[in-house]
């Protein structure tokens, strides 16, 4: 079933660049009497490979667009996508019946934990789409988000590789605060070692060691996202109970110009996406407001004047014209927050912007007046050992 769903999107991506089709519909008149009579599937799998082909198409539209290299697309890993008229899932047993043709169908046994019986046994979320692939089943849920609060505060943060660093504002003032990711960072060297011993060990057999790298690999990803959950999820409670806006910085990474393969290797595996797709969603379902502003020149940029610096800054930023002097990163929270400020005219009205206030203040670390409970444990160093 996996591999007829491969086929018919394999058929769609051919057929819609032959026809240079962009549109699901008019895709469906040129290719959906053909598939439908060709291939003895479950009907409505046709216009969920139709959806999957023009992404796959749309991704190789973008790169040709930004004159870069890209072949015919294919796609090759098994998968099957249903929407929600197409599947039946009973909440309470998790019993999944999946259609293959006409009458015919799989049933199935998800395993239910106490986390995923706390959305199905919950009427307000409601189905989406089922996406399955070898070894994994995934469940898309959905439901109406609340409608975001007027902010009371500000939280500007600059997305650094070990910290989310920035400044906790409100009518009464500003107070820097540094919100640490958990030894993201460390993870991923100490998997970045273990993966080049592998490879060097394994070297005689390809086999061997591209599942042993795929299952490290896994071991990071699972590792760096529950860290990553852990600090956004308290994150967002903590704007949530303080009323306050998040304020991110809106990343793009361009091309690797004139930086050095480890650089590129650090910034490649650095998780600035991922971390800001988890603030976004979980705010988007706690209505909490987010507002995300152009990182341009933040780190350079004075607060209190206005002025750039063309040249390297260090650790501490240091104005040239007025003498402001502050940690760089902090600086770059307290533009970010001018910024936003500059173009919110609601949250202008509730914080008060008092860069001076911060000349002599401590950091405080957000992390520990977020964090609930108990954390992620510690990355070994390797010192123990010694």
């Amino acid at each position: 079933m996996l591999s007829e769903f491969r086929l018919l999107v394999n058929e769609s991506i051919r057929v819609a660049l032959r026809e240079d089709l962009r549109s699901r519909a008019r895709l469906a008149r040129a290719a959906y009497q053909v598939l439908s009579c060709g291939h003895a599937v479950y009907k409505q799998y046709i216009p969920s490979a139709f959806e999957v082909a023009l992404a796959v198409l749309k991704a190789h539209r973008r790169r040709l667009k930004r004159t870069k290299r890209s072949s015919v697309p294919y796609m090759r890993k098994l998968m099957l996508k249903a929407e929600n008229q197409s599947y039946r899932l009973d909440r309470e047993t998790g019993r999944l019946r999946i259609p293959v043709r006409g009458t015919e169908g799989v049933q199935l046994q998800l395993p239910l934990s106490e986390w995923h019986r706390s959305f199905l046994s919950d009427p307000a979320w409601g189905l989406g789409s089922l996406t399955v692939v070898p070894g994994k089943i995934i469940l898309v849920v959905r439901r109406e988000a609340p409608k975001a609060y007027e902010p009371e505060g500000a939280i500007a943060l600059d997305t650094n590789e070990d910290s989310l660093d920035g400044v906790v504002a409100s009518d009464e003032g500003m107070v820097p605060a540094m919100l640490p990711l958990g030894g993201v960072r460390q993870i991923q060297q100490t998997h970045f070692r273990r993966r080049r011993r592998l490879a060097a060990k394994k070297a005689g057999d390809r086999r061997v060691m591209r599942r042993l790298l795929n299952r490290e690999g896994r071991r990071e990803r699972s590792r760096v996202r529950q860290r990553l959950h852990l600090v956004s999820k308290g994150l967002v409670q903590f704007a949530k109970n303080g009323q306050a806006a998040i304020i991110l910085e809106d990343l793009t990474l361009h091309g690797a110009r004139g930086r050095s393969h480890r650089m590129n290797r650090r910034l490649s595996s650095w998780p600035r996406r991922e971390i800001h797709r988890q603030i976004e969603y979980k705010t988007a379902l706690a209505g909490v407001p987010v507002i995300k502003v152009n990182p341009q020149w933040t780190s350079k940029t004075c607060p209190v004047c206005g002025a750039r610096r063309r040249d390297r800054v260090g650790q501490v930023f240091v104005c040239l014209h007025c003498d402001w002097e502050m940690d760089r990163q902090i600086n770059a929270g307290m533009n970010i927050l001018k910024t936003a400020l500059a173009s919110n005219e609601a949250l202008a009205r509730a914080v008060r912007f008092q860069p001076g206030a911060l000349r002599h203040d401590v950091v405080s670390p957000l992390y520990d007046l977020v964090r609930g409970g108990p954390s992620a444990r510690d990355e070994p160093s390797g010192v123990e050992r010694c």
